[in-house]
């Protein structure tokens, strides 16, 4: 699953992490990748909402700043059923602001498996240095890989495909169409395996974003 949470943020206007982690649990997701995720902010509560998720949902977590205030730290997150053995992040470069690419490691089974979660900037130019650069980092993975995010574009707009990493896009449903508030699809999954039907968004209030979901068959009996 990927999700921006918007902090937390409902479209209520209300800041209930509970909330999110029952939508994740509901969803019967193992490996979810967030955005917009808050550490210690006053706007969430000063909590830090990654542990919290993790907790309540019993799983492993790494968190990955894009940007440090003077209380409090702003960015991505991944949370695994599965144990997380590596992890890494990179801050992207952006004229308007800062963001990141976190990595991780997990092990499925005897099969290990690499995710990468993102949040983009909101301008074009923005965005085009920092798919760039994410490119060059997830280039030369041969294992099962899955990146995934709020990209802030549609399919249509980006500015490149990402054939270097030989990455594809799962392809959205046609019942929910939209990941964003506005009706636009902006929020993808891509991965290197070829066997993927399709990915799905989950209707809600809970965040201005719909969290999407996909099923990836690795090549074993094992699913991600």
């Amino acid at each position: 699953m990927t999700f921006n949470i918007h902090h937390g943020e409902g479209l209520d206007g209300r800041v209930n992490i509970q909330r999110i982690a029952d939508l994740i649990q509901n969803a019967k997701a193992d490996v979810i990748a967030l955005q917009e995720v808050d550490r210690y902010r006053w706007r969430s509560g000063y909590v830090d909402q990654a542990k919290e998720l993790a907790e309540l949902l019993g799983m492993d977590m790494r968190f990955a700043p894009s940007l440090a205030y003077t209380g409090g730290q702003y960015g991505n997150a991944i949370l695994s059923r599965y144990p997380i053995e590596d992890s890494s992040y990179t801050l992207l470069p952006g004229n308007k602001e800062t963001r990141s690419l976190l990595e991780v490691k997990i092990k499925v089974g005897s099969e290990p498996v690499r995710i990468a979660d993102t949040h983009l900037g909101l301008s074009k130019e923005d965005r085009s240095v920092q798919l760039a650069r994410i490119s060059e980092k997830v280039a030369n993975y041969d294992d099962p890989l899955v990146v995934a995010g709020d990209f802030n574009m549609e399919l249509d707009s980006f500015p490149f495909k990402l054939e270097p990493t030989q990455l594809t896009n799962v392809p959205l449903r046609d019942d929910v169409k939209s990941t964003f508030v506005d009706g636009k699809r902006i929020d993808h999954i891509f991965t290197n395996r070829k066997n993927v039907q399709s990915s799905w968004a989950i209707p809600t209030i809970f965040s201005d974003h719909f969290p999407v979901i996909t099923l990836i068959r690795l090549g074993s009996s094992v699913r991600v």
